[in-house]
């Protein structure tokens, strides 16, 4: 039975619908091989140079992998991991579960592209048209050149074409180009540039023996436009042979189960239009979203300049204490030279005191001798009567200094304390910091969710992370301020409580020194009484040892305080270059807090700016979104439903056009590879192809290669990335 040709047109076109609207995926547990063939074309698109970038993936680690391909100049560009290769037999041996390699190839490519120019309705060669004004005519179009004749199962053959879905898409930037028309695609106007995008199925038509009336679908793209000193960045072309199977509509052998495979499309469509419903509702959703955040990188903005203020004079004031620590250190030595050479006298004063004191002894014994010992000694007592009152007046001078310094030991504390409240203040914004980053983690997740934003979630956390890091390592930094800040404090505590120290033996010396010098006066009036008259000598001699016990007593007084304060002073002298020390490391961690502050503060603001551009793409997207909601429900109204109605309505007989479906498949299936794979693994394969770029000057730009995990960045950026408007 014959169909009629509304039928035809129906299923043929449910037929292309399933080809541009691929679904597929990779069984787990296996090893998958992603190709992708990069080549750069010419201006009038003859392949110039072909590179294929491979990635080699399994859920567990690949081990020992064997692969095959035909590639020349192979090298691992993400690993230290080196090949065996045996012709076009490869062996990979590696406990990661990822291997991206690449080589070179010079096999010829399934498509030809063919781009032709005009200017003023004349065909004109791409170097004579750079620079050029008037009205610009550029023909792209893609061929199919891998062509199979099959066996039909009613005996007769058929030639079929593998089939490709190809994406060429083209900038033209406002400034340069107006009044622009195109034959088929889609144009695309963001204010400075016009992007357009055209999809074809080179060999489709031929494959299914349709005439115009019954697909029209361009076999080539014509753009027209007015434009003015021609430049035109490269044209970008896709091609992948990966069609899903249509397995409600595998075959023909009964009319229910075919009508049954049209309705699970329409069911399909129906879904696909509540979806896209829903993707424009998370799109307003997230553009809310994204304006919070934007908000919120804002104000973590003014806090990381805050902060970045906070440590350049956190540095400046710890410099200046390291400067006044280096000046305590240095008195601190000195003063304790002083109290060693203190300590040396006042030990020759207590033995001399001993002598003195056993002299008296023996005076008070033998008078008759003392008279004439004692005619030169009121000079002498006056003497050292003189000089024990310099030395009282200079020991409670240097007790003075001494208390000044531990005044200033005690400023040096309270400065201290300071800085760490300061650190403390500063450690509570970085934890809100952080906190705000919990926050902002958990928005991405939110935004992961949103179905097709998940590229850009990616990017956000990968940012976020970036800043989070930043955080903590700036938080560990102050935390180790904070106790080297609380070292230094311990030191000059330590310092201060044996600058009190010192300053009690000083006392304590200095009322031995005013005993020594009372004793020295009494000597000195016993020594004027023997003068005068030796009557009054024994008297005299008993007041004379009784001061001489005195003195002694007081030099051994004094002894004892000189000592603690020659340990006090060495102990100064330690916790003072402790102090030097530990400021020191304090200046050196300050330094780095500010380095660290300062690329906070420019990291943010990088951030600020970046998320600016994140609310602008989502405005777009939410239009888009608006877009996709409004064409989905066209498409399933007048396409999919009115398919599924003609369905219902014909009476069918397929077996010819599910014939040439199933033999398409198996083509789509049998294209998986361009330079080879291992029947063990499940490979696919894509192009990416871009031509040279016109401009008046020769600046050449070539296609960029480097490998990235599949999904990682989309296919919407990858276009936005290529397209950036040239400057």
């Amino acid at each position: 039975m014959k169909i009629n040709s509304k039928v035809i047109k129906i299923l043929s076109l449910a037929i292309v619908v399933a080809m541009i609207i691929p679904s597929f995926s990779f069984a787990s547990g296996k090893v998958s091989k992603e190709e992708t063939v990069y080549v750069n074309l010419d201006e009038k698109g003859a392949p110039i140079e072909k590179t294929s970038s491979i990635w080699l993936h399994s859920d567990t680690s690949l081990g020992k992998v064997r692969d095959k391909s035909t590639l020349k100049e192979i090298k691992n560009v993400k690993g230290e991991e080196e090949p065996k290769i045996d012709g076009d037999k490869i062996v990979w041996e590696t406990d990661e579960k990822d291997i991206f390699y690449q080589g070179k190839t010079n096999k010829d490519l399934p498509v030809d592209v063919e781009v032709k120019y005009y200017l003023n309705e004349k065909e004109v060669e791409p170097k004579d048209i750079a620079g050029k004004s008037g009205r610009v005519k550029i023909k792209l179009e893609v061929k199919n050149k891998d062509s199979h004749v099959v066996s039909m199962k009613n005996g007769k053959q058929k030639t079929l074409y593998t089939p490709f879905v190809t994406v060429a898409v083209m900038n033209m930037p406002l400034d340069k180009f107006k009044n622009v028309n195109i034959n088929s695609g889609k144009l695309i106007s963001d204010g400075n540039n016009q992007v357009i995008t055209y999809i074809s199925l080179p060999g489709i038509k031929e494959s299914l023996d349709l005439d115009k009336d019954t697909l029209d679908i361009p076999n080539f793209l014509e753009v027209e436009a007015d434009v003015t000193d021609f430049e035109m960045s490269p044209i970008v072309i896709t091609t992948t042979s990966e069609i899903p199977e249509i397995d409600d509509i595998s075959s023909a052998e009964d009319l229910d189960e075919l009508i049954d495979g049209i309705e699970k499309i329409k069911e399909a469509s129906e879904k696909l239009s509540e979806a896209t419903g829903k993707l424009y509702e998370g799109q307003i959703s997230l553009s809310g979203g994204i304006d919070e955040f934007v908000n919120g990188v804002g104000k973590v903005n003014t806090g990381a300049n805050d902060l970045r203020d906070g440590t350049k004079q956190l540095k400046d004031g710890v410099d200046a204490s390291y400067k006044g620590s280096q000046e305590i250190s240095k008195g601190a030595g000195a003063l304790a030279q002083g109290a060693n050479e203190l300590g040396k006298g006042t030990q020759k004063l207590e033995d001399g005191t001993k002598k003195n004191r056993q002299g008296a002894n023996q005076l008070s014994n033998g008078l008759s001798q003392l008279d004439e010992k004692v005619k030169g000694m009121p000079e002498q007592t006056e003497k050292l009567d003189n000089g024990m009152k310099g030395v009282v007046d200079n020991t409670a001078k240097i007790q003075k200094g001494q208390e000044d310094l531990t005044n200033g030991l005690g400023e040096a504390i309270k400065g201290l304390e300071k800085i760490k409240a300061g650190k403390e203040k500063e450690l509570k914004v970085i934890e809100i910091l952080l906190n705000g980053m919990d926050s902002l983690d958990a928005g991405v997740k939110e935004l992961k969710k949103v179905p097709g934003a998940s590229v850009i979630a990616e990017k956000i956390g990968e940012g976020l992370q970036k800043q989070r890091m930043a955080l903590e390592g700036l938080k560990d930094s102050s935390n180790q301020l904070i106790v080297g800040a609380e070292e230094v404090e311990k030191g000059i505590k330590q310092a201060q409580a044996a600058s009190v120290q010192l300053s009690t033996g000083l006392g304590k010396v200095n009322e031995g020194q005013k005993q020594i010098s009372g004793g020295i006066s009494q000597l000195n009036a016993g020594s004027k009484e023997l003068s005068n008259a030796t009557g009054k000598l024994n008297k005299g001699g008993k007041d004379l040892a009784k001061g001489a016990n005195d003195l002694n007593a007081g030099a051994s007084k004094a002894n004892d305080g000189t000592k603690q304060l020659s340990n006090g002073s060495k102990e100064l002298s330690t916790g003072a270059g402790k102090l030097t020390n530990g400021l020191g490391q304090l200046d050196n961690g300050a330094g780095q807090l500010y380095t660290g502050a300062d690329a906070l503060s420019k990291g943010t603001g990088e951030l600020s700016n970046g998320g600016m551009k994140l609310k602008d793409g989502s405005d777009q997207l939410k239009n888009g979104a608006k877009e996709l909601d409004e064409g989905m429900n066209k498409f399933h109204k007048e396409g999919i439903s009115e398919i599924s109605k003609r369905i219902d309505e014909s009476d069918l007989d397929i077996d010819t056009i599910m014939d040439t479906k199933d033999e398409l498949i198996n083509l789509s299936k049998e294209y998986n590879s361009f330079t080879g794979a291992s029947e063990e693994m499940e490979s696919s394969v894509k192009f990416v192809m871009k031509t040279e770029q016109i401009k008046g000057e020769e600046e050449k730009e070539e296609l960029d290669i480097e490998n990235k995990e599949e999904g990682k960045s989309g296919f919407i950026n990858w276009l936005k990335n290529l397209f950036k408007k040239e400057k």
